[in-house]
């Protein structure tokens, strides 16, 4: 018995009068490709709640081949994930997080390719992690439009969906399913992690507090997760953006186990909290329509199924070659720090990206 007709089967034994709900369950159980394993979280259960009200077409959906209900290039869909600070912090809509998963749907496989929040976009003459701002300052709701023609204009990539949320909903989600458990690979401190609010305290001392983090398993709650993957000053390796997506790609994982286990999936009270996190929180571009076919993705795909890369500088210590570069002439980057492609070849760039994804295929 497959996976996601085992997980039916024990809802139908459990909640025998909630039978709308069960098949409600099933559905929301992949939360959109794990909830794109977490930025995403609960756009498909909002909607799939109004989707199924007015009629069967999502249960349906559910039944066909993923690929035939989504956008997808050549066997692959791609989402876009976006994650920000949002009301009450610094730089409220500049993207911290920004990943593209790559689905393949032939292989029932993912990858998952961080992007650095200083990568430059030359069409834009600004980092990537700017560019969902202006997008919204043009026009509402352009942010997301604005941020997936970037990153395809970098990656060589149709990006076909997009996800932001803002880290208080990222916070809660954790916290609905009882926190993630990640293996902590180098133990670090962060002396200068932003305290919320804090932003122009004096002496500037008092807008940081000190992160600590010990090497091995830890169980981590929303707000100790959300510091984990945001921090950006630690001292030593883990001080690297290579080091901050690698750890961001590994709360998503640990995240997209957790969301589907039965113990979430079969605690309709959580699925209820978890649905009142859309409204506030998400910023999305699925159709009602597509959300069936991204549950069953999720509810399918396997943690051994799922790879992950990052781009990266040079690394001196391990002498581990890299796709990016620090342009040593700023001018050209309006005086900022900014990461380009090694060289400033973006094509050789794009053709890394696209190996990486065809040692897949």
């Amino acid at each position: 018995m497959s996976r996601s007709n085992n997980i039916f089967s024990r809802l139908k034994r459990k909640l025998p009068q909630h039978s709308s709900k069960i098949k409600l369950t099933l559905l929301l159980a992949g939360l959109g490709l794990g909830i794109f394993f977490l930025y995403s979280l609960v756009a498909p259960l909002t909607h799939l709640v109004q989707t199924l009200l007015k009629g069967p077409s999502a249960i349906i959906s559910f039944t066909q081949d993923a690929s035939q209900n989504l956008k997808t290039t050549q066997g692959r869909t791609n989402i876009l994930l976006l994650g920000m600070g949002g009301e009450g912090h610094e730089g409220a809509l500049l993207t911290d997080s920004i990943i593209v998963i790559s689905y393949n749907h032939d292989q029932k496989a993912a990858t998952l390719i961080s992007l650095p929040r200083d990568l430059w976009v030359d069409s834009l003459k600004t980092k990537i992690n700017a560019v969902y701002y202006y997008g919204e300052q043009k026009q509402a709701g352009g942010g997301l439009i604005l941020a997936k023609s970037a990153v395809a204009e970098i990656t060589d990539l149709p990006i076909h969906y997009g996800f932001a949320i803002n880290f208080d909903g990222f916070k809660e989600a954790i916290d609905l399913v009882g926190g993630v458990d990640v293996d902590i690979k180098r133990t670090f401190d962060d002396y200068r992690y932003p305290i919320p609010g804090m932003e122009n305290a004096y002496p500037e001392e008092l807008r940081y507090e000190h992160l600590h983090f010990d090497a091995g398993l830890a169980h981590l709650d929303g707000e100790l997760a959300l510091k984990y993957v945001r921090s950006r000053h630690a001292q030593g390796e883990e001080g690297t953006d290579f080091a901050r997506s690698q750890r961001q790609q590994q709360v998503l994982i640990a995240f997209k186990d957790k969301l589907i286990s039965s113990k979430t999936l079969l605690d309709l009270p959580k699925i209820n909290q978890l649905l009142g996190l859309y409204q506030v929180y998400i910023d999305t571009d699925i159709l009602d329509t597509e959300y069936a076919s991204f549950a069953k993705i999720a509810l399918n795909l396997k943690s051994d199924k799922i790879r992950s890369i990052s781009l990266a500088t040079d690394d001196s210590k391990t002498g581990e070659i890299g796709i990016l570069e620090v342009p040593q002439d700023k001018q050209p980057y309006q005086n900022q720090w900014v990461l380009i492609a090694k060289d400033n070849n973006w094509n050789a760039l794009k053709l890394y990206i696209q190996n990486q994804l065809n040692q897949q295929d």
